[in-house]
């Protein structure tokens, strides 16, 4: 029989504290909506999905978000039967950290990245890097990659654009580095 303090537990977390971005005084259903959309819009380009490179990451990421529904619109009951250990801060934290790994998996099938200029110690030459976003442990978004494209003069057209196969052979270099703390954060993903 479950308690009356787990099960008063579970609905107080059901119903506050699933997201830790969510304000006081939202309704169940305000919650439910910022749930679907952080699910529903990962934000990738057409290119991002249709590159075969990233049906193995897409997947994963569907079983994540399925996992996530799973667990925020699962029977109470089956909720307490399986958690009835968890207290009211350990619900919220397991949430925040299913959150964050899908943001670092979505990160690993679309890398974020900006590229920067910098000058020289002594201002002679100026040089670009890029650099890639990662999701730090408490769910926000850092700089934590760098690469070093070289001198800028070198990379850039007369229009002052970037060439463009530089651009994404270091992108793709970022990807792997993502990968590679993916990885060493969560385990190999398996199809």
């Amino acid at each position: 029989m479950i308690s009356i303090t787990t099960f008063s537990t579970i609905i107080m977390a059901k119903n506050a504290f699933f997201f830790f971005f969510a304000g006081k005084g939202q309704s169940q259903d305000d919650h439910d909506q910022k749930t679907e959309m952080f699910l529903n819009n990962d934000g990738f380009k057409v290119d991002t999905i249709r590159d075969v490179e990233n049906s193995l990451y897409l997947k994963e990421l569907q079983k994540l978000k399925e996992s996530y529904r799973d667990h925020y619109y699962g029977d109470l009951k089956e909720v307490s039967i399986k958690m009835s250990s968890y207290a009211y801060n350990q619900l919220n934290r397991l949430f925040k950290v299913n959150r964050i790994q899908i943001s670092r998996l979505r990160l690993l099938i679309q890398p974020d990245t900006i590229v920067s200029v910098n000058k020289s110690s002594n201002n002679e030459h100026k040089y670009s890097v890029m650099r890639g976003y990662w999701i730090d442990d408490s769910g926000k978004k850092i700089l934590k990659f760098s690469l070093s494209l070289g001198n800028t003069s070198n990379l850039m057209f007369k229009n002052g654009e970037y060439d463009q196969k530089t651009i994404k052979n270091a992108e793709n270099e970022i990807k792997s580095k993502i990968k590679d703390l993916y990885i060493e954060t969560y385990g190999p993903i398996v199809g």
